[in-house]
């Protein structure tokens, strides 16, 4: 079924560029990031986890203008996943028309496109690992939707208004009926750049109701008295991300804080039983949990050998809190130290060939877990080219 999707995705791909050329410039670019990674509890080698080489991103984007006024891109991920027997696994990511509207520097955009809560949408990976939104589960890097776009005059910033399905690009619960998602999400960005070299802004996510499964969600059984069904729907997401980045010749520093605060039904059977372990009686309840993460990460990057190697570091915090009380499992610090070297990079700055070394150590609250360390290695390939009308 994969190798199905691929071949026709591929064609779709191929006849838009040949039925495009006559109207306007293509552009084809492909991304590539090949990956070591090896996890261990607190530099045990010998025990470690996993150690492995990885595709991790095999994107294939296409982009056409068909006018001056109206865009299209559409991007497949090819790359590795030990979820299928042959080993990988393939994805749509993107797949948007933009259309510029009559008011100054404003466009409109539907389909999959980027999210625009938090860091995640701008997230360049000079730091090797996710975004703290997307790395703790709050929101997907991509997802269904309307939004509108605009830039602020005089450069002084731009701004987002989005309506999403909620769910993510991968939209996990779409074959269930009950489980697909009736409201919208509605997520607001700003960002203003008052004097160069400094940017401040915030985003902003709301979800009345949805029924996706999120990282932080669970399922609960206790015993025979007490049986818990999965606690999939979430109700009244709320997040706030503030976040900022100054930059001063060769040092940048890029942080966020994100407060996210939802909570979900819990449905469960409540069961007696006889001597003989006979059920006897049953009540289907209903409990709200309320659940409330915070958290916050900087990430501080030099710039040497005329912007050839780059030396990364960061650290994270995240609480999560059940019903106020702390989860020391699932609050946790993380710290992270990386260099990439350039061998070559495309037009305004952009990767083109990188090597990309990191490291990260995550610490649970609960000081009885040992902390666990990363260690990443990754060349990291982008390129584009242009098809021309003919």
């Amino acid at each position: 079924m994969k190798k199905t999707v691929f071949v026709l995705l591929t064609v779709l791909l191929m006849t838009g560029s040949l039925l495009a050329l006559n109207k306007g410039e293509t552009e084809l670019e492909n991304n590539g990031w090949f990956r070591y990674t090896t996890v261990m509890p607190k530099f045990d080698f010998a025990n470690a986890t996993r150690g492995d080489f990885t595709l991790e991103r095999g994107y294939v984007r296409l982009s056409h203008q068909w006018t001056n006024d109206l865009f299209s891109k559409m991007t497949v991920d090819v790359l590795s996943s030990s979820a299928y027997s042959d080993g990988a696994s393939i994805r749509l990511k993107e797949a948007y028309i933009d259309y510029t509207l009559p008011l100054k520097e404003t466009k409109f955009t539907a389909g999959l496109q980027k999210n625009y809560f938090s860091l995640i949408y701008s997230w360049d990976y000079t730091n090797i690992e996710k975004s703290l939104a997307d790395k703790e589960g709050v929101v997907a890097s991509a997802d269904y939707g309307l939004t509108l776009n605009g830039y602020l005059p005089k450069g002084l910033g731009e701004w987002e208004l989005g309506a999403y399905n909620g769910e993510g690009y991968k939209k996990v619960f779409a074959t269930s009926v009950n489980q697909v998602n009736k409201v919208p999400a509605w997520v607001a960005n700003l960002r203003l750049t008052p004097v160069g070299g400094v940017t401040v802004g915030s985003s902003f996510l709301y979800n009345a109701k949805d029924m996706s499964a999120y990282k932080n969600g669970s399922s609960f059984r206790s015993g025979d008295t007490l049986r818990f069904n999965a606690d999939t729907n979430n109700l009244g997401r709320l997040g706030i991300a503030p976040m900022a980045k100054v930059a001063v010749g060769p040092v940048s520093v890029l942080g966020e804080y994100i407060i996210y605060n939802y909570k979900r039904d819990l449905t469960y059977w409540r069961m007696t039983k006889d001597s003989s372990g006979h059920v006897v009686d049953s009540t289907l309840n209903t409990k709200d949990k309320k659940y409330a993460m915070s958290g916050f990460s900087v990430v501080p990057v030099v710039s040497l050998l005329k912007k050839k190697l780059e030396l990364v570091g960061r650290y994270d915090m995240w609480n999560v809190k059940a019903d106020n009380v702390k989860d020391t499992l699932k609050s946790h610090t993380l710290v992270g130290l990386g260099a990439n070297w350039h061998f070559a990079r495309r037009e305004k700055g952009k990767p083109g060939c990188e090597l990309q070394l990191g490291w990260q150590r995550e610490q649970a609250t609960a000081k009885s877990v040992k902390p666990t360390d990363t260690f990443m290695a990754q060349f990291r390939f982008e390129w584009t080219g242009l098809i021309l009308p003919q």
